[in-house]
């Protein structure tokens, strides 16, 4: 499944996430974290359709109070009720969080065993 999950993000221009479950939350969790770790730096949205994304929203910014998530890894998500209006702050995306990691990228990734291919 990593590898499969890797592939289709190489191949990405970004990452979006639609209301979802345990799978949804769990590939989300994975780019933002290689996000953070720089191994990319595409835009991750989240389509917030009727504040389904508020409670986990919630729980990431309580992370940050404490101290647990970087303030600028937060900028890491885009987020947005509507398709088209994720799409544009998508299209204007600039990253400008800081790595908790020395720059990685897709090829050092997979030879240090990262990503699982």
């Amino acid at each position: 499944m990593h590898q499969r999950k890797a592939e289709m993000a190489r191949h990405s221009d970004a990452f979006i996430a639609l209301p979802g479950g345990y799978g949804t939350l769990e590939e989300l969790l994975e780019v933002i974290t290689w996000a953070q770790l720089g191994i990319h730096h595409k835009p991750v949205g989240l389509l917030n359709v009727d504040g389904y994304y508020n409670s986990l929203l919630t729980f990431i910014d309580k992370a940050v109070e404490e101290g647990f998530i970087n303030t600028s890894a937060r900028r890491i998500i885009v987020l947005a009720p509507t398709a088209e209006e994720l799409m544009e702050k998508l299209e204007d995306y600039v990253p400008y969080h800081d790595r908790v990691a020395s720059k990685l990228n897709w090829d050092i990734a997979a030879e240090i065993g990262h990503l699982g291919y």
